[in-house]
């Protein structure tokens, strides 16, 4: 058990915050293995000022479990404080307000948001510290090494942060410009976390336990960031928690585990946002389910194709049919 600000965390796995993928009901189908902090999707600051309704949707519900992160992002501080404002109005279920300065997508970047703001560091600090002090919640900061090879700066921003008053820093380890691309440059990262007193989290290529045990001995990190590695592998989470609790490997799920996984956050997610909406979100995510099993390739496709919870059904019998035959 650690502790951010004074709310204890009890775990070493943190849902990352991924665009159209972690929704209510994802967090609380990741909750049901063991993930012991979870992200909103990044919300933007503008979408908030505009009272856009669809942003409003992204920020936690009446009925979230705790502890959760409300993730925000912006490219202009006096945009940001106006949006914590409106934020602290609308909802105080919540622990931590985290700044996203980490995404690498051009369509964010462009607007000096996300990990753009790395290339100006000491605004970044300067913003940082406003948060800080307009936030009624623990301010978490998401980053990245840098913004190019020639521009990796994030040792010297970390005590700069921890001075300015940020309760945590997650750090994906790669470059703006790597996007999600080649390797996360664990090998600049060694021992990081004597660097600053406040807990890290890191995050890049980790997909399995014993990705987890490497970034963790290599960083001293807190915890682990999970994000495309536990897409259509939820189980992983459970993996890495009951390891670090009583030093057990579970083994990796069997494939009618793994469709009983997607059956079940399919109709999380319809319950969320109807059948329609739930059904598309789950078109860019069923296909991770059936990943790394031989003869699954042909329902790929299919599973992108679904447009209702009976077709979804019906492709999970074809598979377990077909695996009665191998």
């Amino acid at each position: 058990m650690w502790k951010i600000a004074n709310t204890e965390i009890n775990g070493k796995t943190i849902l990352a915050p991924m665009a159209g993928i972690t929704t209510f009901a994802y967090r609380e189908f990741m909750r049901s293995f063991g993930v012991a902090l979870c992200y909103t999707e990044m919300i933007s600051d503008s979408g908030l000022i505009f009272n856009n309704e669809k942003t409003y949707e992204y920020l936690p519900r009446r009925e979230e479990k705790r502890p959760t992160t409300i993730q925000l992002f912006g490219g202009e501080k006096e945009k940001l404080l106006s949006a914590i404002e409106k934020i602290e109005k609308y909802t105080d279920n919540y622990d931590f307000l985290d700044l996203n300065l980490g995404c690498p997508v051009p369509k964010v970047t462009r607007n000096n948001g996300g990990s753009a703001w790395l290339k100006h560091p000491n605004e970044l600090i300067s913003m940082v510290e406003a948060v800080v002090k307009a936030s009624t919640k623990p301010v978490t900061v998401k980053i990245r090494i840098g913004w190019d090879e020639k521009h990796i700066n994030f040792k010297e921003l970390l005590p700069k942060l921890e001075a300015v008053g940020v309760s945590l820093i997650a750090i994906h380890l790669r470059t703006t410009k790597q996007l999600y691309g080649g390797k996360a440059r664990y090998d600049l990262a060694y021992n990081i976390q004597d660097l600053v007193s406040i807990p890290l989290v890191v995050s890049g290529d980790i997909y399995s336990l014993d990705d987890a045990l490497k970034a963790l001995e290599i960083t001293g990190a807190k915890a682990v960031m999970l994000a495309r590695g536990q897409l259509g592998n939820p189980f992983l989470a459970a993996q890495i928690e009951t390891y670090f609790k009583n030093g057990e490997r579970l083994p990796d799920p069997t494939l009618h585990e793994q469709l009983d996984y997607l059956w079940t956050l399919a109709n999380m997610m319809v319950k969320e946002k109807g059948e329609h909406t739930g059904i598309l979100v789950m078109r860019g995510i069923a296909h991770h389910f059936i990943k790394g099993f031989s003869f699954t390739k042909t329902f790929r496709v299919k599973l992108t194709k679904m447009s209702t919870l009976a077709n979804l059904a019906a492709i999970i019998k074809e598979i377990k049919d077909q695996a009665l035959l191998t």
